[in-house]
């Protein structure tokens, strides 16, 4: 007996019901963390009940389970953000980042890219310690660049013989982060991560200027001078080696002949971190 025709109707029927399903699944929480109600008639849709739970209450896993899922990874990648704001305070502004911009990556790791701009609209999520919460979200999202961040060939040095440096561009690796904050934001992540307790910061009164990178798979947050700082910056903006040196030697307040001198020992430091690049 021949088979009859296959049913080519039946993957346009499957994909509508994914996409009902996919939506239901990614629609935020409602109160006291359940699945919305207007989730019901997409569940009595697409899922069947059976003895021992209705169609919303088996959609309702899938929903909780994936919005939990976001909820323990942003906590993961912000705990200093956490210890600024404390567990209530910061629950209420990650489910109110989430439920605006959710996931929109494979990688977990991308959850909190628009962390910032988002405080930056939304200050009241985080006042009075808006100023701290800012510098800790800047600091976080470097470290998440730092761990997992691309990695350029190093730059070798006997590429940079004979080489002119008003034209000579040395770039910076893409997991180097240069931050410029106002709070201690690295001894503040040093305390949360021995689990001590954080008291209320004040600004610093000054720049403090950090690399964010990695050695050994592990992250640091190392402090720079001012001098060291404006230089790699202006690399990373591009400019020319002789560029960059006299742009950090104007912010650095040295005299020319001790910057100099300063210079070959920064330059052949960060060699040996690997942080320069082509």
């Amino acid at each position: 007996m021949p088979l009859p025709p296959p049913d080519t109707a039946a993957p346009v029927r499957l994909a509508a019901v994914q996409r009902l399903m996919a939506r239901a699944i990614m629609r935020p929480l409602g109160p006291r963390q359940r699945m919305q109600h207007d989730q019901a008639a997409v569940a009595s849709a697409i899922i069947k009940r059976n003895d021992r739970l209705s169609s919303f209450s088996r959609l309702q896993i899938y929903n909780q389970q994936y919005w939990w899922r976001l909820q323990d990874a942003f906590t993961e990648d912000f705990p200093g953000l956490r210890a600024i704001l404390g567990a209530r305070r910061f629950e209420r502004m990650r489910d109110a980042y989430l439920a605006s911009y959710g996931s929109t990556s494979w990688n977990l790791r991308d959850l909190g890219q628009h962390l910032e701009s988002f405080l930056r609209e939304h200050p009241a999520l985080v006042a009075p310690q808006g100023a701290i919460a800012l510098d800790m979200v800047r600091g976080e999202w470097a470290r998440a660049a730092a761990f997992d961040g691309a990695e350029n060939p190093r730059l070798d040095p006997q590429s940079l013989a004979g080489r002119d440096p008003s034209a000579l561009r040395i770039g910076l690796q893409p997991y180097l982060t240069l931050l410029e904050v106002s709070h201690p934001i690295d001894k503040i992540l040093a305390r949360v991560k021995q689990g001590s307790r954080i008291r209320p910061v004040a600004s610093f009164g000054r720049p403090i200027y950090l690399a964010v990178h990695r050695q050994e798979f592990s992250v640091y947050y190392k402090r720079l001078q001012p001098g060291k700082f404006h230089l790699l910056a202006a690399l990373r903006a591009g400019s020319p080696l002789a560029t960059a040196c006299s742009e950090a030697l104007k912010k650095s307040g040295d005299n020319r002949s001790r910057f100099g001198e300063k210079i070959e020992a920064w330059f052949s430091r960060w060699m040996q971190l690997g942080w320069l690049c082509e």
